[in-house]
């Protein structure tokens, strides 16, 4: 039985079809949007590898994503939470609705405001799912860096190979919704912090790992030699 049937056999919230973005992906979708049913199945698998003690999620929506995360901490058995982050009350309503029929309730924590209003002071994190608007996700990145764990993750749904850069002003904003990766991301990646991936998924799916001082290939692009 895959994580997928498992779920779905917990649940009759969830259904599944073929992914509508356009463009022959093969992927499916939920009934309820989120992400995809394949990127779940690889959070669920991150967390297998990563066995986050705390990882954070911005976005609930309605607990799609947070219920694969959750259901990896829960096999992980080691005492891992999911902090996670929704800012609609019907949302987050629905998202414990699901957690519940699945069974993952009592490794979440939800709050229900924005993660950049959360003040995490000593608190460290694992691994990082953002998937709240795209205009904060970004800021997201940029506020819980220095509570990620060298060696941690950082997922960003929606987001493109071209992180989100096109050129254009739209809505009085340049590279609407998501902002200039440069200005934000740009440091991080051009000083070698951060490792980057691009998953070629149809609604896009960025992956970063922050360096740490084992990391061999950093110390070579950092040093020259």
């Amino acid at each position: 039985m895959t994580i997928t049937d498992y779920i779905l056999s917990k649940t009759n919230r969830l259904t599944i079809s073929p992914e509508i973005t356009p463009g022959d992906h093969g992927f499916s979708m939920f009934n309820d949007a989120g992400t995809e049913v394949e990127v779940s199945e690889l959070l669920y698998s991150l967390t297998k590898v990563v066995k986050p003690k705390l990882l954070l999620e911005t976005g609930t929506h309605v607990g799609v994503s947070s219920t694969y995360l959750a259901q990896g901490i829960k096999e992980n058995n080691n005492g891992g939470k999911l902090l996670t982050f929704e800012i609609i009350p019907v949302h987050l309503n629905n998202a414990k609705l699901l957690w519940q029929e699945v069974g993952v309730e009592n490794v979440i924590e939800a709050k229900l405001q924005s993660a950049l209003d959360f003040e995490p002071r000593d608190i460290e994190f694992d691994m990082l799912f953002l998937d709240s608007e795209p205009q904060l996700r970004f800021d997201e990145f940029v506020k819980y860096w220095p509570n990620l764990k060298p060696g941690g993750i950082i997922a960003i749904h929606d987001l493109h190979p071209s992180m989100g850069h096109h050129g254009q002003v739209w809505h009085g904003q340049y590279d609407w919704p998501y902002g200039d990766f440069r200005l934000k991301l740009g440091p991080f990646i051009k000083e070698h912090q951060v490792q980057v991936i691009h998953p070629l998924t149809p609604r896009g799916l960025s992956i970063f790992q922050k360096t740490r001082a084992e990391f061999e290939v950093t110390k070579y692009l950092v040093e020259g030699n």
